[in-house]
């Protein structure tokens, strides 16, 4: 067993649900969230070898939300993100690696289409949602790393990078990066209401009857270009 995964054990399922992380963890009792707090990582962590910079964070913002990438019951890396701020922190993510490599479908095969977002939020409502065959790039252009580890899954890929102006430079860019390594690569029709699929979160946390009209409209999209809908 490898730290990442003692720290995961460590740590405390979700049962509040005031910020979206909370929400989407407690609500849709996704098992590869945890929060812990700087003591609990001090004090029941004290003999795990965690880089200082994972315990500074926890320590700056007290409690923490653990996004885990779980592979085969193992946690391969895991994104730190505070409760209530904009900031986060990768350990054992770095550039070659997609988040959720590890929840696709069971039934996966080469070929099958593969949905990409951006950020970790985005991918976890697309799995709730649309497609559990979908990879968070975890920036808004894929790398280099991230294109070998993708030829080798599939070779048809679907883009739903954020409706803003990085989102749309990096869907050109993608998409030229995919094509050069003979990957077909769609873009999908993006809805003007949210920028992102954490934004599609709050709507339905709010009961906003648009969300189910842009889950439609996505599923719609996924679908015509070959992709497996999960059931909702």
């Amino acid at each position: 067993m490898n730290v990442k995964t003692m720290l995961y054990q460590i740590a405390r399922p979700i049962k509040t649900n005031t910020t979206k992380y909370e929400y989407i963890a407690s609500y849709y009792n996704l098992p590869n969230y945890r929060v812990i707090s700087s003591g609990e990582m001090n004090i029941r962590g004290k003999d795990l070898d965690l880089p200082f910079y994972v315990r500074e964070f926890a320590r700056q913002h007290n409690e923490v939300v653990m996004m885990c990438n779980i592979i085969n019951s193992e946690v391969s890396g895991i994104i730190f993100r505070a409760l209530e701020e904009k900031v986060f922190t990768n350990y054992g993510l770095g550039k070659g690696n997609f988040y959720g490599i590890g929840q696709l479908e069971d039934n996966f095969k080469f070929g099958d289409l593969i949905v990409l977002v951006e950020g970790a939020i985005d991918r976890d409502v697309c799995s709730l949602f649309i497609t559990k065959n979908c990879l968070s790039v975890l920036t808004s252009v894929v790398t280099k790393n991230q294109l070998q580890v993708l030829q080798n899954l599939t070779n048809k890929v679907l883009l739903l990078l954020d409706n803003d102006e990085a989102g749309n430079n990096g869907e050109v860019q993608t998409k030229r990066k995919l094509n050069q390594v003979g990957i077909t690569c769609y873009t999908i029709n993006k809805s003007d209401i949210i920028k992102d699929l954490g934004d599609l979160l709050e709507l339905k946390r709010k009961n906003d009857m648009r969300a189910d009209l842009i889950i439609q409209n996505y599923r719609a999209q996924v679908q015509i270009h070959g992709g497996k809908l999960v059931w909702i």
